[in-house]
């Protein structure tokens, strides 16, 4: 693939800035508006370009949604990727998990809107309006049930219930608490306590007390 002539190249970084200004007034028109209010005028006035220069990028608001879904999903799941490696067992990988995956959606507070807003279930796949937001939903969807499976065989969880089970309850108790969470005014200073207390309740509702110490003995022992 040859290399871009200097007019092309100025064409697509100008592109590039266009898609960021459009999707970052979205993500905020979103979730103050919701998807069916929000007005794809008032997203290409909040990005500064006129309307017609944002058909150019995106021919509907729709497919602006679908690259803010895209875009924050991929960048969230790359984030729990991250904490994952390098973990000392399902346990520790959970806990991993659990802190990278709500610190990653605090940190995009307009973005979590969205969810909320929608008045979405986080746990049903039919539930998400886009094909972007249920392939990223069940890519990691995919990767929790398979660290639930391995921790229930390997008698760390508990195995009353199928992994894809434990995982929609372990879900809604996430979306209850981050919304809770938002409401109170989503304070940067209880973040710390906001995961604390989702890896805690974690603990008691899904992992065998025994295995807990285990593995928290473990973890005094090496540090």
């Amino acid at each position: 693939m040859g290399r871009l002539s200097p007019k092309d190249g100025a064409k697509r970084a100008k592109a590039d800035m266009y898609r960021r200004l459009i999707l970052e007034a979205a993500e905020g028109i979103f979730a103050s508006a919701g998807f069916e209010d929000a007005k794809i005028q008032d997203i290409a006035q909040g990005a500064g370009i006129s309307l017609g220069t944002l058909y150019t990028v995106f021919p509907s608001k729709t497919e602006i949604y679908d690259a803010v879904q895209e875009q924050r999903g991929r960048e969230i799941l790359e984030s729990i990727f991250r904490a994952l490696q390098g973990h000392e067992g399902v346990y520790d990988a959970s806990m991993r998990g659990i802190e990278a995956y709500v610190r990653s959606l605090v940190e995009r507070p307009a973005y979590l809107k969205m969810h909320l807003r929608e008045g979405l279930s986080w746990t049903e796949r039919d539930s998400m309006r886009s094909g972007e937001q249920r392939a990223i939903w069940e890519r990691g969807v995919s990767i929790a049930v398979s660290l639930l499976q391995a921790g229930i065989e390997q008698g760390y969880f508990h195995g009353d219930n199928p992994p894809e089970l434990l995982l929609k309850m372990m879900i809604a108790s996430h979306q209850v608490q981050i919304k809770d969470w938002l409401e109170r005014g989503a304070l940067a200073s209880e973040v710390d306590a906001l995961v604390a207390r989702m890896q805690a309740h974690f603990s008691r509702a899904f992992v065998r007390d025994e295995a807990a110490r285990t593995s928290k003995s473990k973890k005094r022992a090496s540090g």
